[in-house]
C-alpha cells in the first residue's frame, strides 16, 4: 500500500513538473486591442454591405495592394476564378449588387480565426459566411427566383498601416450547391 502511494506520488509530481514545461507564448497570438480592431473592421464590412453603404464598405479595404479572389465554388478549377487586382473593380461590383438587390443579409461566424505574423502588422483572418439577397417586389431573377443565397469561407489578409487595420486581400472560398446542402443538412 505504501509502495502504491509512493508510486502515485512520484507520478503526480512528474505530471506537475512536465505540465509546465515548454509553455511559452505563441509568437502569433494577437493582442486584444488588435482583435477588437479587426473585429470592428469585419463589423463595418458586413454592415456596409448589408446597408448598401458603398463608402463604409470600401473604407474597410486598403486600396494599395488590394486583391480579391473567388473560386466560384469550384475548389480545384482555376479557370473560372474571379480575380480583382484593382479596388475600383470591387467598388463597381458592390454598386452593381446594391442596385440589383433590395435586401442583403450576411451572417459571419464569430469569433473569426486570427493568425498574426510575428511583426504584428499582418493577420490572416478566417470566418464562415452565409449571404442572401432579395430583389425588389415585382422583380425576379433568371428562373423566376426572387433572391439568391451563397455560403463559404472567407480568408482575409489584414494589414496594419499607420496604426489602422484594413483588408488588403479577400479570398472567397465559396461552397458549391452540394457543399451547401451538406453544411445545412438538406
Amino acid at each position: 500500500m505504501i509502495k502504491d502511494f509512493t508510486k502515485l506520488s512520484i507520478l503526480f509530481i512528474l505530471l506537475l513538473c512536465f505540465s509546465g514545461c515548454g509553455d511559452v507564448d505563441k509568437f502569433n497570438a494577437a493582442l486584444p486591442e488588435d482583435l477588437l480592431e479587426i473585429n470592428g473592421v469585419l463589423k463595418r464590412w458586413r454592415e456596409g454591405y448589408e446597408t448598401e453603404d458603398v463608402e463604409m464598405y470600401m473604407n474597410t479595404y486598403w486600396s494599395q495592394g488590394f486583391r480579391y479572389v473567388s473560386d466560384m465554388g469550384t475548389d480545384g478549377d482555376k479557370t473560372d476564378d474571379l480575380i480583382f487586382d484593382d479596388i475600383r473593380d470591387e467598388r463597381d461590383s458592390a454598386i452593381r449588387v446594391f442596385s440589383r438587390f433590395q435586401d442583403i443579409e450576411i451572417e459571419l461566424s464569430k469569433p473569426p480565426e486570427v493568425q498574426m505574423n510575428k511583426e504584428g502588422d499582418q493577420a490572416e483572418v478566417r470566418n464562415h459566411y452565409r449571404i442572401q439577397g432579395f430583389v425588389a417586389d415585382g422583380e425576379s431573377l433568371e428562373g423566376g427566383f426572387t433572391g439568391w443565397f451563397a455560403e463559404g469561407d472567407n480568408l482575409f489578409i489584414f494589414e496594419k498601416r499607420n496604426e489602422e487595420w484594413r483588408i488588403t486581400e479577400w479570398h472567397d472560398e465559396a461552397f458549391n450547391d452540394e457543399e451547401i446542402r451538406i453544411a445545412n443538412n438538406l
